[in-house]
């Protein structure tokens, strides 16, 4: 196990870090997709996540986590404390080395807001929309009903029409390697160098990450496959969600068929944000989510 210093020191996130990190993240999590090592750790070279070990004011042990942003082509510095409100000397010696506290919960919202009208007038809370995650009814996604709806079923519909030797295999007993080939298939032409490497570390440490999902085939061949994990008993999160170009309906039919596979207790389903894509968050909302889960941050004002 790598050690994870006091703040203001910090250690790269390593996978290592699962044991002590993850129950913290989890207990801390209120439905947020970010707070846990399946969505942090893939993308720790991206974003070039660090942690350090803090007190919170209660006296329990709590944890940072740090890494970079790009605003407008400028690199940023944001912090994530999932704990909530540091405290006053904490906070304001962390807006000397970062830009932006992000990833708060509405449930940590009473306390933020306090401590900054008690303590920080210079600081300034506000909703992340970009960064909301999409909440989405596990049944509405498998029955599909509805005018809005009714283009997704017939994607889903075609898709199994056309390939009636489909088989679903449980990621666990799939072979690693058709999944790579169908995010090596899916990344030929983008210049997503960053998020295949993410997307590769997260098939590669599915087990150690607490990931599972499906594998999609055509007879034998591989063309997609989806990942996520629980969160709690009753909400599943979708992290990754890759198929091969040109097959009509797969995606549909993908999205469709694994929320059917999902447990009854599964109520909801996360599938996270939108990033601001224009594209993305026209695709999410098509689904008719039942509700967005609200993030917030804290900038200094200007």
């Amino acid at each position: 196990m790598h050690f994870i210093p006091s703040y203001p020191e910090s250690t790269p996130l390593e996978l290592s870090h699962a044991a002590e990190l993850q129950p913290y993240l989890l207990q801390n999590r209120h439905g947020i997709s970010e707070f846990s090592m399946a969505s942090l750790y893939p993308f720790t070279r991206k974003r070039h996540y660090a942690v350090s070990s803090y007190t919170d004011r209660q006296g329990n042990p709590a944890y940072m986590i740090r890494g970079l942003q790009w605003i407008d082509g400028k690199e940023e510095v944001f912090a994530m404390l999932p704990s909530g409100y540091p405290g006053k000397e904490f906070l304001d010696d962390l807006f000397t080395r970062v830009d932006e506290v992000n990833t708060i919960s509405e449930e940590r919202i009473p306390a933020w807001s306090h401590g900054l009208a008690e303590n920080h007038p210079h600081l300034v809370l506000s909703e992340d929309r970009d960064n909301a995650d999409y909440i989405y009814e596990r049944k509405s996604l498998v029955e599909l009903v509805g005018q809005s709806l009714h283009k997704k079923l017939a994607h889903a519909l075609h898709f199994a029409e056309d390939h009636p030797d489909r088989v679903l295999v449980p990621s666990q007993i799939a072979k690693v390697s058709d999944m790579v080939e169908v995010l090596d298939i899916w990344a030929e032409g983008r210049d997503l160098v960053e998020d295949y490497k993410a997307t590769l570390l997260a098939i590669q440490n599915q087990a150690d990450l607490g990931l599972r999902g499906v594998v999609l085939y055509t007879g034998d061949t591989p063309v997609a496959f989806t990942l996520g994990e629980e969160d709690g008993s009753s909400r599943f999160i979708i992290h990754i969600e890759k198929a091969i170009g040109g097959l009509r309906g797969v995606y549909q039919y993908i999205n469709r068929a694994f929320a059917a596979e999902m447990p009854e207790r599964v109520i909801e389903i996360n599938r996270e944000q939108d990033l601001g894509i224009p594209g993305l968050r026209q695709a999410k909302l098509t689904y008719k989510p039942s509700r967005l889960l609200m993030k917030y941050r804290i900038r200094k004002g200007q």
